[in-house]
C-alpha cells in the first residue's frame, strides 16, 4: 500500500507519493520512465546523513496519479524487442529509406 504523502508549494498543486525505492538510482529511472511518457515526476531522496542517499521516493502531481500507476503497470519491452528496434535504421528526413 502506498502512503499518500503530500509535497506542496504555495503556487502549485499537491504532489503525492507514487512509489518508494530502495535507492536513488532506481527512483531516477522510474521518474525518467514517467517523464518519457509525459508524466511530471520528482524524486526526493531520504537520507539520515546528508550526501548519503539511501532511499528515494517518486512523487507525481495528484491529478497524474492514476495515469502514472497505469504507466508503471505496462510491461517494459523485452531484450529481444529492444534489440530488434535498435537493428532498424530510422527513415531519413528526406523521406528515403
Amino acid at each position: 500500500m502506498m502512503t499518500d504523502h503530500r509535497v506542496t508549494n504555495e503556487d502549485e498543486e499537491p504532489w503525492v507519493l507514487l512509489q518508494a525505492c530502495p535507492e536513488a538510482m532506481a527512483a531516477q529511472v522510474l521518474a525518467g520512465r514517467l517523464q518519457a511518457d509525459g508524466i511530471p515526476a520528482r524524486v526526493s531522496t531520504v537520507s539520515p546523513i546528508p550526501g548519503l542517499a539511501q532511499n528515494a521516493e517518486v512523487y507525481v502531481p495528484r491529478e497524474w496519479l492514476v495515469r502514472a500507476r497505469k504507466c508503471l503497470d505496462e510491461p517494459l519491452p523485452s531484450e529481444e524487442e529492444l534489440a530488434d528496434l535498435a537493428a532498424h535504421t530510422p527513415p531519413s528526413d528526406d523521406g528515403e529509406p
